[in-house]
C-alpha cells in the first residue's frame, strides 16, 4: 500500500489543498494525518471539513487539543495563544466535535502513529535532537515511528549496530537500511520551518519499502491576506514566506 502522510495543517486552507491536489497524482490508497489541523491559519472549520473526509486515521495535535480547551494554553507563546483564542471562539460545533474524537497515537503494520513523541504522546515534548530521539527508540517497538510537531521533516536511522545518525537525502529505501528502525517527522503542511515554504508531507510504499518526502507550492499571498483580515499576528504572517 502506498500511504501519505500529513501533519501540522495548522488552518493554512490553500496548503492543504494544495497538498491534497498532489496527493492525487501519487497513486495513494490512504492518507494519515498527524495531527494540528487548527491553529495559526484562518481556515480551521474547512480543514478540519478536509482531513474529516479523507483521512481515515487523524490523530490529535497540542493545537487541536488546547482549540477544545483539552490542554491549557500556559506554555505556549504569545502568538500561538492568540491564535488559539481566536480558534476557539470560531469552531464550528461539528469541527469541536471531531477533534474531541481524535486519539493521541496508532498503529498501522510497520508503522507507529503519534503527533509528538512516542514516550508520553499525550505531554507534546520535542525530538529535536538525536538523544531525544535515542530515547524515544525504546517507546516503540515498529520498524517505523512517524511524527510531526516541530514542522521540520528529517529521517533519524538506527542501524542495525546501534548507531544512531540522521540520513541526508529526502528518500530512503528500507532494503538499503536492513535491520534498522526508522523516526520519520513527515514535516508540515501548512507552517514548514526548515527554510523552505513549501508544503511538506510524505509517502511511505509499504510493498516498496520506501519513503519519501513531497514538497507542494501554494498560494501564500492568499493565505496570508486572510490572516491579515482576521488581525493574525504579523509574525504568524510573515514566516510563511520564509519557511521558519
Amino acid at each position: 500500500m502506498r500511504f501519505a502522510f500529513i501533519s501540522d495543517i495548522h488552518a493554512n486552507l490553500e496548503a492543504l489543498e494544495a497538498v491534497f491536489e498532489d496527493i492525487q497524482d501519487q497513486r495513494i490508497d490512504e492518507v494519515i494525518c498527524l495531527g494540528d489541523i487548527v491553529g495559526y491559519g484562518a481556515n480551521p472549520n474547512e480543514c478540519c471539513d478536509l482531513v474529516n473526509e479523507r483521512c481515515p486515521v487523524t490523530l490529535l495535535g497540542n493545537h487541536d487539543a488546547a482549540a477544545v480547551d483539552q490542554l491549557s494554553t500556559q506554555h505556549f507563546n504569545i502568538h500561538a495563544k492568540i491564535a488559539i483564542e481566536w480558534t476557539t471562539q470560531n469552531l464550528k460545533t461539528e469541527s469541536e466535535r471531531f477533534l474531541r474524537t481524535l486519539p493521541y497515537k496508532a498503529t498501522k503494520p510497520q508503522m507507529t502513529l503519534v503527533h509528538a513523541t512516542p514516550y508520553e504522546p499525550n505531554m507534546w515534548y520535542y525530538i529535536t535532537s538525536l538523544e531525544e530521539a535515542a530515547f524515544n527508540y525504546q517507546f516503540f517497538d515498529t520498524q517505523l515511528c512517524l511524527v510531526g510537531h516541530t514542522h521540520i521533516p528529517i529521517i533519524i536511522v538506527l542501524d542495525k549496530d546501534k548507531e544512531l545518525y540522521v540520513h541526508q537525502d529526502t528518500e530512503i529505501h528500507l532494503d538499503d537500511v536492513k535491520e534498522s528502525r526508522l523516526l520519520i517527522n513527515v514535516g508540515s503542511v501548512g507552517q514548514p520551518r526548515d527554510r523552505n515554504p513549501r508544503s511538506c508531507y510524505g509517502i511511505f510504499d509499504s510493498d516498496a519499502g520506501v519513503f519519501c518526502y513531497r514538497r507542494v507550492s501554494y498560494n501564500i499571498e492568499k493565505t496570508q491576506a486572510k490572516m491579515k483580515k482576521i488581525k493574525m499576528p504579523e509574525f504568524l504572517i510573515s514566516r510563511l514566506a520564509d519557511g521558519r
